[in-house]
């Protein structure tokens, strides 16, 4: 560059370097020649001039074949501390080596802050080629605050303000970017500037390319997370529906048939005794009506037994296993109350597979327990080997689904007393 402003970059850091190497360097030859010369003279005062002489041309050796070492070690230790004073290209070298270890979003400013070093340049940007056409400002230094700045080619990225330069970035004859470097006022990038620059956007079209694919896959991670997460609540709200909808069908039932029903075997029992010509017909009328009623009752319960609203999971567990023709054992004592979803959804899931469980002389044994906080149910059948000989793939499915709907899991597996189905739900609402 020329003109009077100072450029912050590396200019300044090889004389720094420089300086503290000759001033090692001068240090040890004077100790050198202090501890053999003075010392061999302190310990020899009588010496002859042959003796002396020896002394300074050891001394010389020492010195000369020791500045390399002590220029060597004052070098490592002066760029340990500052990276940067092993020159742009060292630097490049650095810079690359780690590039691949570091994440997405600190590669591509490293980049930009290398550049803009390397160069002496006021500010450099780094831009990637959109998919969708245009190219969108990805990282600058010094870093910029505010929403990612689109353009349209590469000419409208130079003509964003003067005294920039713009080196394309391509791999593989494609183009993926460019790096952009902008001087200070009245200066302008020399010869060795630019072929720095060049060298870096030359050697980094596969470091965009990696940086610009992680970039996509995590938007597309992303995307699929809250697509899951959105499914998942959509599958709650189903089930949710659902459950709202038996319970307003299970009333309906209720209100409009059972009710009726039992008002009207009152009144026939009043005319049982008024009427004597219908005596003989009136008990028929009331076993009948009764036994309509019986069935509503059962399709209340298969909807949504109100036993389970008033009394629990226990409860209306036992109701259900008296509808079931195979001997069954039910152990599910202590339960706590827990939320009407969590509840229902152990209630149908039940219902569902027993209802269509295979006949057997063995008793099927189902204990619910509860623990830290989880719901878990285990139904045992020692005359079963597998999900396929108890229940169908649509039954599966459907209890599968609804459990999952409440973060719960279905699993099954052979024991030597036979097929263990669990099912396992948390004991409180998910959020």
């Amino acid at each position: 560059m020329s003109g009077g402003t100072t450029r912050p970059g590396l200019d300044r850091v090889p004389a720094a370097l420089r300086l503290a190497e000759w001033t090692a360097v001068a240090v040890f030859v004077i100790a050198v020649y202090e501890v053999i010369v003075a010392g061999g003279v302190a310990l020899w005062p009588d010496a002859d001039d042959a003796w002396i002489l020896a002394l300074w041309v050891g001394a010389a050796v020492i010195s000369a074949s020791g500045m390399t070492a002590v220029r060597g070690a004052v070098r490592a230790a002066f760029v340990r501390f500052r990276p940067s004073a092993a020159g742009p290209y060292a630097t490049l070298v650095s810079f690359a080596s780690g590039a691949s270890a570091a994440p997405v979003e600190e590669t591509l400013p490293r980049l930009a802050e290398l550049v803009a070093r390397g160069t002496g340049a006021r500010r450099a940007e780094v831009w990637l080629a959109d998919p969708a056409g245009g190219f969108r400002r990805a990282s600058s230094w010094p870093a910029r605050t505010g929403q990612s700045l689109g353009v349209a080619d590469v000419a409208e990225i130079a003509e964003l303000s003067q005294g920039r330069e713009v080196l394309p970035v391509t791999d593989g004859g494609e183009l993926l970017g460019a790096i952009t470097v902008a001087a200070f006022d009245d200066d302008s990038f020399t010869p060795r500037d630019l072929l720095l620059a060049s060298d870096v956007a030359n050697a980094a079209g596969l470091l965009v390319r990696t940086a610009d694919l992680e970039a996509r896959l995590i938007d597309r991670v992303r995307a699929e997370s809250e697509q899951a997460e959105m499914l998942r609540a959509s599958r709650r709200r189903v089930v949710a529906a659902r459950d709202v909808a038996r319970e307003q069908i299970g009333r309906q039932v209720q209100s409009e048939v059972c009710d009726p029903l039992e008002a009207l075997i009152g009144r026939m029992a009043g005319l049982h005794e008024e009427i004597a010509e219908m005596r003989d017909e009136l008990p028929a009328m009331i076993a009948e009506a009764e036994t309509v009623i019986t069935r509503f009752r059962r399709v209340v319960r298969g909807v949504y037994p109100s036993v389970l609203a008033d009394h629990g999971l226990p409860a209306a567990l036992g109701n259900l296993l008296e509808t079931v023709e195979r001997p069954t054992a039910l152990h599910a004592e202590d339960l706590p109350r827990c939320p009407a979803r969590i509840e229902a959804c152990v209630y149908f899931c039940l219902a569902t597979m027993v209802r269509g469980w295979p006949d057997g002389d063995e008793r099927l044994r189902i204990a619910v327990t509860a623990a830290d906080g989880r719901l878990r149910v285990t139904l045992i059948d020692s005359q079963a080997l597998d999900m396929a000989d108890v229940a169908a793939p649509a039954v599966l499915e459907a209890v599968g689904d609804r459990i999952a709907a409440l973060d719960g899991t279905l699993t099954a597996g052979t024991e030597s007393d036979g097929l263990h189905l669990v099912i396992d739900v948390p004991a409180t609402e998910p959020e």
